[in-house]
């Protein structure tokens, strides 16, 4: 049981970090077999390990199970005979059998929502009620308060070239750009694609999009690093209000999530394109398309 209590207690550790892993729980035992029922297992991507099932060649077969189910993000049940006499069974002396439930643990996202505004406050709250983590970056202190957010796990406080460089981004899966300012968001979008790895999402204009690009590639950010960027960000809903884009974005961080297919034409933020003044008021600008 002690040992069971560590393993959990190590997942939730992961989860909070934003690591997926398999939990590998022994949930049936016959005979004489060296893991009980209740032994836990997690396994990385990696292979490494943290916890038992029971040891020998029986945990190996199990840590390849861990890693598809990683690959694959799906769980899974497994009979193993422990009789080297049997066939189809492991090269064991021990003659028992168990059953080995192989569990995907798979992280929640961390959100870094960029830019507190109208847009930014409502995706914050849809991700509360998706039980997705994020955090809060904008230069203004008034928005990115512990008033105004929360539930956020982190606030900051800066403008885009103080943040990102002093901070290690592997914590967060998805940034999405929701600011006021475009040279602000142009600066947020240079660091995001030369610092950060995973999603990153800006509203935006075609328009703007345009022109923010041409910015990025005059500092010399290369095509494969623009091309993974989502710009319009958001899922085509014809959203209008603030609460009707989050839908649309959080949409778009639900799709890479899931790794879904939705077919999709116009996103959102490129039919209604959303500034916001200093003064946190909206300001929807309908373009065109090309």
């Amino acid at each position: 049981m002690e040992v069971s209590r560590k393993v959990m207690h190590r997942a939730a550790e992961l989860l909070d970090a934003g690591v997926s892993f398999a939990l590998c729980t022994v949930i049936s035992a016959k005979g004489s077999v060296p893991g009980k029922a209740g032994a836990k297992m997690i396994v990385l991507r990696d292979g490494s390990q943290f916890g038992t099932v029971g040891g020998a060649g029986l945990e190996e077969k199990v840590k390849d199970l861990g890693r598809g189910c990683l690959e694959e993000r799906k769980s899974l049940t497994s009979k193993f005979e422990l009789a080297f006499n049997r066939p189809g069974a492991l090269d064991s002396l021990c003659g028992g059998a168990v059953e080995i439930l192989v569990e995907y643990m798979g992280a929640v996202p961390h959100v870094l929502i960029c830019g507190g505004g109208h847009v930014g406050l409502e995706v914050a709250r849809l991700c509360d009620q998706l039980e997705y983590v994020y955090s809060v970056l904008d230069d203004r202190a008034e928005f990115a308060s512990r008033e105004r957010f929360p539930n956020a796990r982190e606030l900051h406080v800066g403008r885009p070239e103080q943040f990102f460089p002093e901070r290690d981004l592997s914590a967060f899966s998805h940034l999405v750009l929701l600011g006021y300012s475009y040279k602000i968001d142009t600066e947020a979008l240079y660091q995001a694609v030369t610092r950060f790895s995973g999603y990153v999402g800006l509203i935006c204009s075609r328009l703007k999009r345009r022109e923010m690009f041409a910015k990025l590639r005059e500092r010399g950010v290369a095509e494969p690093a623009l091309a993974r960027i989502e710009a319009p960000l958001g899922v085509a809903i014809g959203a209008e209000t603030p609460a009707e884009i989050a839908v649309s974005i959080c949409g778009s961080i639900i799709q890479h999530h899931k790794r879904a297919s939705v077919s999709s034409s116009t996103p959102a933020s490129e039919v209604t394109d959303v500034e916001e003044e200093q003064s946190g008021k909206i300001q929807p600008i309908r373009q065109q398309r090309t």
